[in-house]
């Protein structure tokens, strides 16, 4: 059963993202100039990797998305971006291209994938993908304080031992936690 707000007598409904994903993004070595040593980089990743199965079905849908590191023990995220256009115009644009390239050249061990955080309504809603890119750029940056990301690092504002900060928790944020089902 979905919420709905009623304002002023307009029924607001909620915004719903659905997350999709890992997938895995191309990558091939490339010896640098005179010298013996391979690094990664992006392989394919302009309109024939939309056209696959696992990429075409998101390539026209907006929302979030989350480049991971994932390697042997688990994936780290490495940047958090989003488009109000499409993800096709955007993932892999040249500044992005260009911070994966780099990223790949420093990493000892790669394995690049992406997850997609799509927009389920087809209005537009930026300031609700902006929120969202907020929330995971902040939760990304809790699991890697390497995270590429520049902007929206900050949370906005903390509660002492509830949110933000990590203080021990006193009998009062104890009990408050316990009302709202929190752990």
């Amino acid at each position: 059963m979905l919420l709905r707000e009623k304002v002023k007598g307009v029924v607001f409904m909620p915004v719903n993202f659905t997350i999709h994903g890992p997938f895995d993004v191309p990558t091939k070595p490339k010896k640098i100039k005179g010298g013996t040593t391979t690094i990664r980089q992006l392989g394919d990743v302009g309109a024939f990797l939309w056209k696959e199965k696992n990429f075409s079905k998101y390539a026209d849908k907006k929302g979030c998305y989350v480049f991971v590191n994932a390697v042997t023990r688990g994936s780290t995220p490495i940047y958090v971006g989003r488009t109000n256009k499409t993800f096709k115009n955007e993932c892999f644009a040249t500044a992005k291209k260009a911070m994966l390239n780099d990223f790949l050249a420093e990493a000892s061990k790669t394995g690049l994938k992406v997850y997609f955080i799509v927009l389920e309504h087809r209005k537009d809603c930026f300031e609700e993908i902006d929120l969202c890119e907020t929330l995971l750029i902040q939760k990304c940056k809790k699991a890697n304080p390497n995270l590429l990301n520049v902007r929206k690092l900050a949370e906005k504002f903390t509660i002492k031992s509830f949110h933000g900060n990590t203080s021990r928790a006193n009998g009062d944020v104890t009990e408050f936690k316990k009302c709202l089902n929190i752990k």
